[in-house]
């Protein structure tokens, strides 16, 4: 079934595009309906006017399981996430309706977090044992369905992943995480698409902001540990990201070690940190024994980063 919302049509264009919309996907009679809460759609279909299409942005980002079309001047449907989305024929209108998700019923599982710290300290600890099976819901609407088995996750009402990441950062304190069962989350995910889960959670944790917690520990000179090499794929061609790796899985550092030893800003080695964390990569330590002045105090003489420059310049023959 499909519900659809219509706006900046009148009456006689809305029923002109469901007549549409009804013939082109040969559905039941009774699939495709109009519908006038935007809570209870599936789809919302606007006339493609840029006021209209901001307004319907903000909606969709409140409503992130819902699917969002422009009809243009010339009454072609398009995708509305993309401005250079192509015009849907009838064989795309028949595929995208046939495989709309339906609506997903209440959640029946009780919360196991709640709110940006406690939600990332469950991810964690669940991305380390690689057990169970869960579900990141926004103001009880499911978002993303998580197998830490097999480290995938699967969107249980469609979209676009880089859309979901941005929704997750932007309300990372309203998310909660719900533990289900494995009979549960197959019966959720039914036969969507199984798709690698850190690829989500490190542009989640680029994206967001509510590290206030983390990034005190940090400024306190808490060191970060690496664990264990990303995926390649988050990496991409991060070439800072790529030392940085390489340094910390040889040793802790803090943020300001990190930023004197690889010449980089900190802001650049917070902005590594925080999806490292998130995913389960990295690790805090306590701060080193002995006060960081101190440490400053003796880096002319024989700190570490002296060490290593003149270890550097003799190999370099200077």
């Amino acid at each position: 079934m499909a519900r659809v919302l219509v706006v900046g049509s009148d009456i006689q264009g809305e029923h002109a595009l469901l007549q549409r919309l009804r013939d082109a996907s040969s559905l039941p009679a009774g699939s495709v309906r109009s519908c006038r809460d935007l809570d209870d759609c599936d789809l919302l279909v606007i006339k493609d006017t840029p006021a209209l299409r901001n307004a319907a942005l903000r909606m969709v980002r409140e409503h992130p399981r819902i699917q969002f079309w422009v009809e243009d001047q010339r009454g072609d449907l398009r995708m509305g996430q993309r401005d250079d989305a192509p015009a849907m024929d009838d064989s795309a209108i028949r595929q995208a309706l046939w495989h709309m998700p339906a609506s997903p019923g209440p959640l029946e599982e009780p919360s196991q977090a709640r709110g940006a710290k406690a939600v990332t300290g469950a991810l964690r600890g669940s991305l380390q044992s690689r057990q169970g099976h869960a579900l990141l819901a926004l103001r009880g609407e499911p978002l993303v369905l998580i197998d830490f088995i097999r480290d995938q996750m699967v969107m249980p009402t469609g979209g676009d992943a880089g859309g979901l990441a941005q929704t997750l950062a932007d309300a990372f304190e309203e998310l909660s995480l719900h533990g289900l069962s494995a009979r549960r989350y197959e019966q959720l995910a039914a036969e969507q698409q199984r798709l690698p889960l850190r690829p989500l959670l490190w542009q989640w944790g680029q994206l967001g902001t509510a590290w206030q917690d983390l990034d005190r520990k940090l400024q306190q000179h808490a060191r970060v540990k690496l664990l264990r090499w990303p995926d390649f794929r988050v990496l991409a061609h991060q070439h800072d990201s790529f030392r940085l790796c390489s340094l910390l899985l040889k040793r802790a550092c803090s943020v300001d070690e990190c930023s004197r030893l690889l010449d980089m800003p900190g802001a650049a080695v917070r902005e590594f940190v925080h999806p490292a964390f998130l995913c389960g990569y990295a690790a805090l330590e306590a701060p080193s024994s002995g006060s960081w002045a101190a440490r400053e105090a003796g880096a002319a003489g024989g700190s570490l980063l002296a060490r290593m420059w003149r270890g550097l310049r003799r190999r370099g023959g200077e």
